[in-house]
């Protein structure tokens, strides 16, 4: 049990760096942040919020690996290489993926109740 109890340890240490530490996480979790007020100040169902809480779970994971993949490349190699620029670029890419799901699923589930809450 303590093996179990250590590696929550270790992800809470890392989930602490990185939003103490990382602007790009830190930015996405104040979104996700933003996006569960409005969640909430909407009166949201339960599986809309399912869908909110899974693009803010899964944008802020795309975001903390991008990170890893960002620091790693850098750990590995202080020179500038088209390579590493390559990697580094795709990992942004597979970020922007992620986010664009989770702009698509805000206008989905948000625009129609703000446009309701306007309309009365």
């Amino acid at each position: 049990m303590g093996w179990l109890i250590s590696r929550f340890r270790y992800a809470g240490r890392g989930f602490r760096n990185g939003a103490f530490t990382d602007r790009s996480i830190r930015l996405q979790l104040l979104l996700g942040l933003a996006a569960c007020a409005a969640a909430w100040w909407l009166g949201c169902s339960w599986q809309e919020w399912l869908w909110i809480l899974l693009s803010i779970a899964l944008v802020v994971s795309g975001e903390i690996f991008n990170s890893c993949i960002e620091k790693t490349i850098d750990y590995i190699s202080l020179k500038r290489d088209p390579r590493a620029a390559l990697i580094k670029d795709l990992a942004a890419a597979g970020v922007s993926v992620l986010c664009l799901f989770a702009a698509l699923t805000g206008c989905f589930i948000f625009v129609p109740k703000i446009l309701e809450v306007f309309a009365s």
